[in-house]
């Protein structure tokens, strides 16, 4: 595996890991609204 590799692989599990954590705070914050 070379470097650049593993700096793309890093990127795209980032970029997920931001999107999840993204959804799960709206989540939290449209529940919080709601009462």
């Amino acid at each position: 595996m070379t470097i650049y590799e593993a700096l793309s692989l890093l990127a795209q599990f980032s970029s997920i890991l931001l999107a999840v954590l993204a959804l799960t705070v709206s989540i939290i914050v449209s529940q919080h609204k709601k009462k």
